[in-house]
């Protein structure tokens, strides 16, 4: 598994401007210099979680010194030995706010109710200071993996809001934060169906220790524990694109449901059979878009469609993007 570029080389010099040595933390990770400023290259999650590990340990600052207020090292750990013992993903993700409530002013959090939709909200104390947008990032994906970890389901993200304007590698953010991005909000955060709030917590102690050693590495990859009826349909509808997709009654068929079940399923889940289906397809052309080999109309005709200008309105739709941007974007910071 590979991350952009950008995430390395704005790593680099934010170690260099906070004094730490940022040529002997790229060594510790197993990095080359000359990979620093090299927009062709991607580079490893494990050995970019030890570059963000080495800032978090030699700042003891969890917000990498780019807030005005420090998070202490050891926090998110704190912070998760509290959640845990709570008995539904609300509870949790309110005991995580009262703590980080206490121990910094680096963002102050809120969790919003709203009709069929909850939001979870940051407001940061001196956005000025991350200009490159590290803790930004970082902090956003922490709190949806963890999220995701704590009910052993991919927290299906309906909206995510950046407070500042779409960056650069606004092509990685497509497989970082799947859903419709919102920039230039007043906040940061997420929102997602509020029925996963009544998710009841499924991990342990133990496990947790394990997911934390596994940071900030599995930050930086979709959720990988997921048991819920969207994670099998996707499963199938993954195995089908290449031929042809089921209409929803075959899908249901296949998952030994009804229509009407799988349908009632989904809304509990905050999804829907077509919400899915384009995410299906979203990610196969996200990836296909990454060969230079392959045109843009025989990446459509992958992905179920055989007008090219209808697979780019429906790309575009899906990750704010069109495919040809999208591939420029690749080119320019992989």
């Amino acid at each position: 598994m590979t991350a952009s570029n950008n995430f390395l080389t704005d790593l680099y010099y934010l170690a260099r401007e906070k004094g730490l040595d940022a040529d002997g933390i790229l060594a510790l990770a197993g990095v080359e210099k000359d990979v620093v400023d090299a927009p062709s290259a991607r580079v490893e999650t494990g050995k970019l979680a030890l570059v963000v590990r080495s800032i978090w340990d030699g700042l003891q600052d969890e917000a990498m010194g780019l807030s005005e207020s420090q998070i202490p090292r050891g926090a998110f750990f704190m912070m998760g030995k509290a959640a845990i013992a709570e008995p539904t993903l609300r509870k949790a993700l309110l005991t995580g706010i009262r703590f980080y409530s206490m121990v910094t002013k680096a963002f102050r959090m809120e969790l919003k109710e709203e009709g069929n939709y909850a939001r979870l909200v940051f407001h940061m104390l001196s956005p000025e200071i991350d200009d490159r947008h590290l803790f930004a990032e970082v902090n956003l994906m922490a709190w949806h993996r963890f999220a995701s970890w704590l009910i052993s389901e991919n927290l299906l993200l309906h909206g995510i809001y950046f407070d500042y304007a779409s960056p650069g590698h606004t092509s990685e953010y497509a497989y970082l934060f799947p859903g419709q991005h919102r920039f230039g909000a007043d906040f940061q955060g997420f929102s997602f169906h509020r029925n996963f709030l009544d998710r009841e917590i499924s991990q342990t102690p133990g496990a947790l220790k394990r997911f934390i050693q596994r940071c900030p590495e599995d930050l930086f990859k979709q959720p990988r524990t997921d048991f819920s009826v969207s994670s099998e349909l996707k499963k199938l509808l993954k195995k089908t694109l290449s031929d042809r997709m089921p209409v929803i009654e075959e899908a249901a068929c296949s998952l030994n449901m009804t229509k009407r079940t799988l349908i009632r399923k989904l809304q509990d889940e905050g999804t829907s059979y077509q919400q899915l289906k384009d995410l299906v397809r979203r990610d196969r052309a996200i990836r296909l878009l990454g060969s230079r080999g392959l045109t843009l109309t025989s990446i459509a005709e992958s992905v179920g469609f055989s007008d090219p200008a209808v697979f780019a309105r429906a790309f575009k739709g899906w990750t704010g993007v069109a495919p040809s941007d999208y591939r420029r974007g690749l080119t320019r910071s992989p």
